[in-house]
This record gives C-alpha cells, structure tokens and sequence, in this order.
C-alpha cells in the first residue's frame, strides 16, 4: 500500500510515469477501506489468531482479504489518453483490460451494472457487510453472476489511482471469520459463497499468480495499445515508499483509526 501511494504522489509531482503494478500479499492481510471503522469490520483476534496481517488503504470501499488473488494498481495522469477525468470512464477502461484477461482463460465474464443488480434483487444495502465482494459498485465484473473483482481509486491534483483484487481461490468460511457482520458468521459466510466466485472455479486448469499477471499485463498492453516498460521503484518513489512505511502505514494511527499527518515528499 506503501509503494502505491508513493508512485501515486511522485506522479501527481510528474516524476513518476504511468503505471502498472501486479503483486501478491505475504504473509495474507486484509485491507480496510479508507473510511471503514475497524472495530466494526474486522475480527483482529481471529486474524491474530491465523497470522493475518490488517492494514487500511488510501482508497475507499469495504475489506478485502489478499491471499489467494492476484492485486493490480494503475497510477496516471486523468487526462492522457486512454484514460479520462471521468471516473466511471477510467473504472470501464481498466475493467475492459480485466474482462478481456479473464475472458483469455475461457470464462464468460461481463459487465453487470448496479441498476440491473438491483431490478433482480441481488445488491445488498451498503451498511449490511463489511466485505468488499458482496457489497455492489457501479459496475461489477461477474463470472457465472458471481462478482469475481472488486475495485476501487483515489484522485487527487490531476492523477488516480485505482487499485483491486481478482480472486484466483476464495474461502467464504475464513473470509467471514475474519471479518464481522450483523447477521452471524455462519449467515455471512453464506452471503459471500452466494455472491462472490474465483478463477479456479471456472477453468479445467489450475491457475497461479504467475499465471493471471502474465496474462493480465498482456491483456492491458493489447487492450490499450501501449507497450510497457519493466522496471523497480526509481529513487524517489523508494524514499518515499519508506517515509510512507514508517510514518503511515506501520502506525496504529493510521490502520486502526484512518488518521495521520500529511506526508511530504521531499
């Protein structure tokens, strides 16, 4: 989270060029929503309890459990090409990127907006769940009417940055374990079985992380018609992904409450 935002304020300073980051998560954590409260989201002993690290995001939305799934961060200026100062015009363009990727492995993903979730009676009230993957966004990215994507940006002096999670495995029972919901564990797990699918799910061959991020890069450069440039964090961003790490990001300030001291970037 620390090397995302980085990226994403040397951008906004134009020492950064577009990016795209794909990783994994270890050890697994589960990642807040910016304006989520964690007592109410997460069950830290129980995340305690299985070494399942917490930490809260820049950007909004509900938890997220990074563990079996494959992470994607884009950081760019609002108003280059391909992208636009629209927002819901930068989640369809990145989302195209994604369908296509997941369409490479023989699923029938597609679009589902949050209109027709609803005519159907499948969207949750925003306040029922703590969980990313059963709460509805504008437009979703399903497989099977199953969400299998969740995502989520952050804009500020002329740059975004969105950042999701495409699931490969998923366990309803640990996900509802770890995190709370008024309706009982056990009700929860079930919601998310109802609503959420996986990579794994729905192809005859078992998919990796290697796998997926090849795929998904390959899937962004033809979608968009743009070549990329394989790299590491240039001086700059490392800096400041440290200051970030310590002064932000490995806080209880900061994962527990969402407050902190602004970062200045030297």
């Amino acid at each position: 989270m620390a090397t995302d935002e980085a990226i994403f304020i040397s951008c906004q300073q134009g020492m950064s060029p577009p990016t795209l980051r794909l990783y994994g998560w270890q050890p697994p954590a589960v990642s807040l929503g910016y304006f989520q409260k964690l007592e109410s989201a997460v069950d830290m002993e129980e995340c305690r309890r299985r070494g399942i690290d917490v930490v809260r995001r820049l950007t909004g939305g509900r938890a997220v459990l990074h563990h079996h799934e494959l992470t994607y961060a884009v950081i760019a200026p609002e108003h280059v090409p391909p992208f636009s100062p629209r927002v819901l015009d930068t989640y369809m363009t990145i989302g195209s990127c994604l369908l296509n990727a997941l369409n490479g492995f023989g699923l029938n993903a597609h679009w589902v907006a949050l209109r027709d979730k609803r005519r159907g009676g499948t969207a949750l009230p925003r306040h029922e769940t703590a969980c990313c993957f059963s709460a509805p966004s504008w437009y979703e990215i399903m497989v099977g009417g199953k969400k299998i994507c969740g995502s989520a940006q952050k804009r500020g002096s002329g740059v975004f940055l969105q950042h999701g999670s495409i699931l490969i495995d998923h366990d309803p029972d640990v996900l509802a374990a770890l995190l709370n919901s008024r309706k009982g564990k056990e009700a929860f797990a079930w919601e998310i079985d109802a609503s959420t699918t996986s990579l794994n799910r729905h192809v005859k061959a078992t998919v990796d992380v290697h796998d997926l991020g090849k795929t998904v890069l390959s899937s962004f450069r033809d979608t968009l018609g743009v070549t990329f440039n394989h790299g590491s964090l240039n001086d700059g961003e490392s800096n400041l992904k440290d200051l970030l790490l310590r002064e932000k990001y490995q806080t209880a300030d900061w994962n527990c409450k969402g407050s902190t001291a602004t970062i200045q970037a030297a």
